[in-house]
């Protein structure tokens, strides 16, 4: 029998290529951790200049139609025991957090939300080793906060005006932006080295309600279901897909990448159209019933070569997710496998409700704070929930403990190490 070989002996050219494959900034890190062999092989991958960074955000607010604010990225990650996959009894959580002006500090979001924790759980460490888990990113975002009068942030307020934005995947000095902004589709170039950004309507005949990156694309979607895609480098339209329904109707929208292709999940509310209504002045569905009452139906659709010279893609609606599962809100949206869980079969969609409630709006009640010191606010009052695919059924996710586990609250197994950070 031949000798075992150490790892750092593989020779630099196959070193080389699988730091290649790595998909995202954290492989490489990991990968470069493992001995001076490979850390020498692979170069530091780069990180996104300037963020986070300051800009001008036009808001409808005859007042104050410019404000000040701070873009800053977002990361979910899946943190995983080590052995897990050889381990199923191992356990996993998902943790999503913002990039500060500090060099490798971060602050804790809400899974289900844009806003910050503001109430840390007691177990949640203060520093993380990316070393001593199995460390996983799921998808990138970006969080717009509001500057006050003397510069700072306000950490705990969201930014009602801007819905989604996106950068572009590759960048120089500056970046190409997208976003959402009260319904309407805008675009404008980030230059880092000047806050003054002019933003341009792109549309404005019609809401939009999702955009994402793929393939070097920005893709949109609006409220009717129409999809666009369109160049990063030049904002061209490269595809243009009509609504994927057989009647045009207002609905909640998402993308999501999964496996290397991109879907569209779909809140059908066809099912209640005198339950919700979309309001154009507050950019939101609308119901005067309770939330119990509100039928739920979702469809999902997956881009895929069409095999036309014309149209090089269509979508095509699927039935069933196999063993993974769809995570969609507002401003994050991701897909992760299920199989290696007990108790979590797959096929399903978690969603935060974001329906709002006309008689909260008649009484002007303040929308509760997303969590406080007893745990996160949607999960008591149900506005997550589970959607199952086979059987069209919807629950509060609380109703699951073995997926109401991976978002909250963080493990007690996840505990601070005194060791050097690289979180």
């Amino acid at each position: 029998m031949a000798p075992c070989r150490s790892w750092s002996e593989l020779p630099k050219e196959l070193i080389s290529y699988i730091a290649k494959c790595l998909d995202t900034r954290t492989d490489v890190l990991r990968f470069r951790a493992v001995c001076c062999s490979w850390r020498a092989s692979v170069p530091l991958p780069p990180k996104s200049p300037k963020l986070p960074m300051h800009f001008s955000l036009p808001v409808n607010d005859p007042r104050k139609p410019i404000v000040s604010a701070i873009i800053s990225q977002t990361v979910v990650y899946r943190i995983a025991q080590p052995g897990f996959h050889a381990h199923p009894n191992r356990k996993s959580c998902f943790i999503r957090v913002e990039e500060t002006e500090q060099e490798n500090k971060f602050r804790l979001v809400n899974p289900f939300s844009e806003r910050l924790i503001k109430h840390m759980p007691a177990n949640f460490p203060k520093e993380i080793n990316h070393l001593n888990f199995r460390v996983e990113e799921l998808t990138k975002g970006f969080s717009i906060r509001l500057l006050k009068d003397d510069g700072s942030s306000d950490l705990h307020d969201n930014n009602f005006w801007t819905r989604k934005l996106k950068l572009a995947s590759d960048f120089d000095s500056s970046y190409k932006a997208i976003s959402i902004s009260s319904g309407q589709l805008r675009r404008a170039r980030l230059d880092t080295y000047t806050t003054d950004i002019h933003w341009c309507s792109l549309d404005t005949e019609v809401h939009y309600r999702d955009i994402t990156n793929f393939d070097g694309k920005f893709f949109m979607v609006n409220i009717y279901g129409v999809i666009l895609g369109m160049d990063e480098s030049f904002y061209t339209l490269d595809e243009v897909h009509t609504s994927l329904e057989q009647k045009d109707w207002e609905c909640e929208r998402y993308f999501v990448e999964s496996c290397g292709h991109l879907y569209l999940v779909v809140r059908d509310f066809l099912i209640c159209p005198t339950l919700v209504q979309y309001n154009y002045t507050l950019d939101a569905f609308m119901t005067e019933a309770k939330d119990a009452n509100v039928p739920v139906k979702f469809k999902v659709y997956k881009r895929i070569p069409s095999g036309d010279q014309r149209s090089r893609f269509c979508w095509v609606e699927v039935n069933d997710l196999g063993d993974r599962a769809f995570f969609v809100s507002t401003d994050c949206s991701f897909s992760f496998l299920t199989r290696d869980y007990t108790g979590c079969g797959g096929n399903c969609i978690i969603y935060v409700d974001e329906i709002d409630n006309v008689e909260r709006l008649r009484k002007f009640e303040p929308i509760e704070a997303d969590n406080d010191k007893e745990g996160l606010k949607q999960l008591k009052n149900g506005k997550v929930r589970l959607y199952n695919l086979a059987d069209q059924s919807s629950a509060p996710l609380a109703l699951f403990p073995h997926y109401l586990d991976m978002f909250w609250p963080p493990p007690t197994w996840l505990k601070w190490d005194q060791g050097p950070s690289n979180a």
